[in-house]
């Protein structure tokens, strides 16, 4: 038993593979191969959890017929790779119990970081990761190519290495670095079992080898061996016909539902976040489109935040205190904007008050608040959305990028997406890079597990393409703000997140006068009362049980950014509305929910300074680098350095770009003078084979010598030509170079400086022949067409 909890897979392919968007370019490609932001193939988490649990169901189907105990083997793929959603006919809608959650969780398969920098910035390197592979659809009666059915799409290049990273979030009790020998046995006999990846696997599209770590190919090409010597150990002494039952959950996190154990003292800890993969937390769903939130909602965060929460030691000595349900408050995780003069320090947004109103029907340039007086007409304003974060004395958009994802349901049985499987799907998510910050209300002495460069999963499809973020960094404590500035005899009431109320009948009253009633409650003896014009909205919020797969009762709540005005009976305590801002209002607050502000000085200005022209994405651009040596290889090994398949595409395509556009003599200086002597550019077609053997170079000298010991011949080829073609063939290597314009640095064909000249000498000989042959096809196109100018000039004359 080797393998630990988080190890990494490697993907070999064998052969050209396409992994698909469903997607075409109109009139060049009608199938284009995935790609991530440095544009180069990749496979996605779910394609290699899906034919990694369909070759390990194989395995373990194969195990129990020989076992004792039915279904002993399957139990461990449902508690590797989780139980299917309830369905009318499935196991857990039959029987009641609870789905199993995927304790195996994958990131997507992506080549190495020294290649993606490589080719980051590099267009001509990334588009010769993928070729262009033709087809046609044959005639069923006259077995020839139908017309109108020419098809191209695009494959993703044969030898790529693509690496993924797995990690278990259970192991054997007592040795959390180490997986139990059955879970271990199963993946390693599943990944053994997986022989291609993608589409056109039929048509021997996709081979591939799944390398677990200690397993390795054995020889090249698309029917080459994969040799894993631990699944050879673990075979060795037979399958068990009664494996142990796989262990199960972790502990649940204790807490006190209805206890609020630290009324006094508590703090607040901000948790900075980076996107790693999209994060879907899913707000709503229309036909098979998938909407996601712009931030990530506390409801996500809470379960991980209590099971990283440590209760400090109890006032009495007795051992650890208990923690009470209240005393937690979980924000939401909104986007974020990293402040240039303090790296150590991040400004978190805030959603647009509504009583901002922007002209031109909300694409001018002035802000108004209206809470000072309507825009004027002529301006045309609209309500502002979205989120801002403050920019100097002003303010600057904030709203999160967002990435599209299209998927497809895999029928198990046809094993290609249909319409009773579900067809595609789309996600819409938080992009990659995306910075978010939440602010986490914990006790005095309770500790937050959570260190800088730790990764979680939150969110929809989070064991494998999306839901991986990476803690930054915890602040802790966040410095407390300031009391709140208070106003005789009112108060200003901004929402910053969805703040859930009830009236007296317990109904959902997301209401000015609801969130009156709940502050006045809150705030006794004193009493406030909603008054002006209405600048609040409601907004439905729907929830989902992971564990069922049942969505839970809708919510509906004043929508975050609602601004209401109060007027106040009675004398205010700044400390109380502080306390108030910090654990918020309403119901659920422990989630995130009731969010507020009190007189923000955001809304006390007219016409707030609103900087457009900065990007209103928080930033997801990495700092450029400089392109250095690569660390490891791809490609064949025993040249002086490495080459990658990539680069070797690139300067294939170079090559035949630039012999296209030369003309013969600019190839062969002399050689247009031959046009027409078939007997003899066929004899130089013949010498370009045999540069290809071994040997070959001495059999091309030996032609030119006796081209040049035969007068007719010598005559017809002439002494410069011969000169010209003996160093072009035989002795300057760097001449076909100098010819195709390819000589010297060539930075926009390589990975890193300084490996042309490697390139040029691999490539020498397929040069030689893809310049020479394109000469010679040409000089063959200008003697027919000559000739067929002859033939047509001598009929004319005849007639």
């Amino acid at each position: 038993m080797t393998l630990p909890t988080t190890f990494e897979i490697t993907l070999k392919f064998l052969s050209d593979w396409h992994i698909g968007t469903g997607q075409g370019r109109l009139g060049s490609v009608d199938a284009e191969v995935r790609r991530d932001s440095d544009h180069l193939p990749f496979v996605p988490a779910k394609t290699i959890v899906g034919i990694w649990r369909d070759a390990c169901e194989t395995a373990a189907d194969t195990f129990d017929r020989g076992g004792d105990r039915p279904a002993a083997w399957r139990a461990w793929v449902d508690w590797l790779f989780g139980t299917h959603p309830p369905a009318e006919e499935g196991d857990s809608a039959r029987t009641g119990k609870e789905p199993t959650p995927a304790v195996l969780r994958v990131t997507p398969a992506r080549a190495p970081a020294w290649l993606r920098d490589g080719v980051r910035g590099q267009p001509t390197l990334a588009q010769a990761a993928v070729v262009l592979r033709p087809g046609v659809k044959i005639d069923d009666e006259t077995g020839t190519a139908a017309d109108r059915f020419l098809r191209v799409e695009e494959r993703a290049l044969r030898g790529m290495l693509l690496h993924a990273r797995v990690s278990v979030a259970a192991a054997i009790p007592g040795d959390p670095d180490r997986l139990p020998a059955p879970a271990e046995l199963l993946l390693r006999a599943g990944a053994r079992l997986v022989e291609a990846v993608g589409g056109r696997r039929n048509r021997g599209g996709g081979r591939a080898a799944f390398l677990l770590p200690g397993a390795q190919v054995d020889g090249d090409g698309p029917h080459a061996t994969v040799t894993d010597s631990q699944l050879v150990e673990l075979l060795a002494g037979g399958v068990p016909a009664d494996p142990p039952a796989p262990p199960p959950a972790g502990p649940r996190v204790e807490v006190h539902p209805y206890d609020r154990l630290h009324p006094d003292r508590h703090r607040v800890v901000r948790v900075v976040l980076r996107v790693r993969t999209p994060v879907v937390a899913v707000a709503d769903v229309l036909g098979n489109v998938i909407s996601g939130h712009d931030s990530i909602p506390g409801t996500m965060l809470l379960g991980t935040v209590l099971r990283r929460t440590q209760p400090g030691p109890s006032a009495d000595g007795g051992g650890r205190a208990r923690i009470g349900l209240a005393d937690v408050r979980v924000g939401d995780a909104v986007p974020a904007i990293e402040d240039p003069r303090d790296p150590a320090s991040v400004v978190p947004a805030r959603p647009v008050p509504m009583v901002w109103h922007r002209s031109g029907k909300g694409r001018g340039g002035t802000v108004r608040n209206i809470l000072g007086g309507d825009a004027p007409a002529e301006e045309q304003a609209k309500p502002m959305s979205g989120w801002v974060v403050p920019n100097g004395t002003g303010w600057r958009p904030a709203d999160p990028a967002k990435t599209v994802s299209t998927h497809a349901v895999v029928d198990d049985v046809q094993r290609r997406p249909t319409v009773a499987s579900g067809g595609l799907f789309t996600n819409l998510g938080i992009a990659a890079g995306t910075v978010l910050c939440s602010d986490i209300v914990l006790p005095e002495q309770a500790r937050l597990r959570l260190d800088p460069g730790e990764q979680l999963r939150f969110g929809r499809s989070r064991k494998d393409d999306f839901g991986l973020v990476e803690v930054v960094r915890v602040i802790d404590p966040l410095p407390t703000p300031p009391p709140p500035t208070l106003t005789e005899g009112q108060l200003l009431v901004w929402c910053v997140s969805d703040v859930l109320l009830r009236d007296e009948r317990l109904a959902p009253d997301p209401s000015p006068q609801g969130l009156a009633r709940a502050l006045s409650a809150a705030l006794a003896p004193v009493s406030v009362e909603a008054i002006g014009r209405l600048t609040a909205a409601a907004v439905r919020r729907e929830g989902f049980g992971v564990a069922w797969g049942r969505p839970r009762s809708s919510q509906v709540a004043l929508r975050a950014g609602s601004v209401v005005r109060l007027t106040v009976t009675g004398q205010l305590d700044p400390a109380v509305l502080s306390r108030l801002e910090r654990d918020g209002i309403g119901e659920r607050t422990v989630e995130g929910y009731g969010r507020i502000r009190f007189n923000p000085s955001e809304l006390s200005t007219a016409e707030p300074d609103f900087d457009f022209t900065t990007c209103s994405t928080p930033s997801t651009t990495r700092a450029t680098t400089t392109r250095a040596a690569p660390t490891g290889s791809d490609g064949p090994t025993g040249l002086a350095e490495p080459v990658h398949p990539i680069e070797l595409q690139a300067w294939r395509r170079a090559i035949r770009r630039a012999s296209a556009e030369l003309r013969p003599e600019e190839v062969i200086k002399g050689i247009d003078r031959l046009a027409g002597q078939r007997a003899q550019l066929g004899s130089l077609r013949a010498q370009l084979e045999r540069l290809t053997l071994p040997g070959g170079a001495d059999m091309v000298r030996d032609w030119l010598a006796g081209t040049r010991a035969v007068r007719a011949r010598r005559e017809t080829w002439t002494e410069p030509v011969l000169d010209d073609l003996s160093a072009l063939l035989l002795t300057d290597r760097r001449l076909v170079w100098e010819r195709f314009g390819l000589a010297g640095a060539q930075p926009t064909l390589v990975l890193a400086p300084g490996r042309e000249d490697t390139l040029r000498e691999q490539l020498h000989t397929e040069a030689l022949l893809t310049a020479v042959t394109a000469a010679l096809r040409s000089l063959g196109r200008t003697t027919s067409t000559a000739a067929a100018g002859t033939r047509a000039t001598t009929g004319k004359e005849t007639s």
